[in-house]
C-alpha cells in the first residue's frame, strides 16, 4: 500500500511544470514596483530651497512602461514660495506623478487650501510642474470668506492666489475699481 502512495507522489512531482513563459504571463516582472514605501515624504527642491513636499501613507515607484510614482491611502502636498513659506496645501486620497512629463494627477476627495484660506474641492486636479499650473476639467467648488462658487473647469498657479473657473455659478462679490 505504501508503494502505491509513493508511486502517486512521484507521478505528481514529475508532472509539475515551471514553464518560464507561463510564469511571465501570470506575473509580468517589468510591471512590478521598483520601490515601495510606507509613510513616505518626498521633497522637491530648487537651488537648495524647498518648493514642494509630498507626504503619503504609501508610495510605489514603477519604471515600466513609464517612470511613475503612485501615492495612495492619503496624500498631502505642500507648495512653497520662493522664500520657503507655505503658500497652499493640497490633500487627496491618491496621486500619480509621471517623472518624464512632470505632471501629477491628484484624485479622490481633492482639496486645495491657499494661505488666504480659499478652498477648492474637486475629484481630480492636475499639476503641471513645467507650466507651474494646476487645473481640472471636472466640477469644482471654491469657498472663500464671503462667497461660494461652483463651476466646471478650473486653472491657477499652485499658490491659488488668482484663478479662473469655466462655467461658473454661485454667489459672487464683484468689486469696482
Amino acid at each position: 500500500m505504501k508503494s502505491i502512495y509513493l508511486y502517486i507522489f512521484f507521478i505528481l512531482l514529475l508532472s509539475c511544470d515551471n514553464d518560464k513563459k507561463i510564469i511571465e504571463n501570470f506575473i509580468n516582472p517589468q510591471s512590478l514596483p521598483l520601490e515601495e514605501m510606507k509613510n513616505a515624504t518626498i521633497l522637491y527642491t530648487e537651488n537648495g530651497d524647498i518648493r514642494v513636499k509630498i507626504i503619503s501613507a504609501k508610495m510605489t515607484r514603477i519604471v515600466n512602461p513609464e517612470d511613475v510614482i503612485k501615492f495612495s491611502n492619503g496624500v498631502v502636498v505642500d507648495f512653497y514660495t520662493d522664500t520657503s513659506e507655505k503658500k497652499s496645501v493640497l490633500t487627496c486620497e491618491n496621486a500619480t506623478v509621471n517623472n518624464k512629463s512632470q505632471i501629477m494627477i491628484a484624485t479622490d476627495n481633492v482639496i486645495l487650501v491657499s494661505s488666504e484660506k480659499k478652498e477648492l474641492m474637486t475629484e481630480e486636479l492636475i499639476w503641471d510642474q513645467n507650466k507651474n499650473l494646476i487645473y481640472t476639467e471636472r466640477e469644482v467648488k471654491i469657498t472663500t470668506d464671503d462667497e461660494v462658487i461652483y463651476g466646471e473647469g478650473f486653472s491657477s498657479t499652485p499658490d491659488f492666489m488668482e484663478y479662473e473657473i469655466k462655467k461658473a455659478k454661485g454667489s459672487f462679490n464683484l468689486k469696482k475699481d
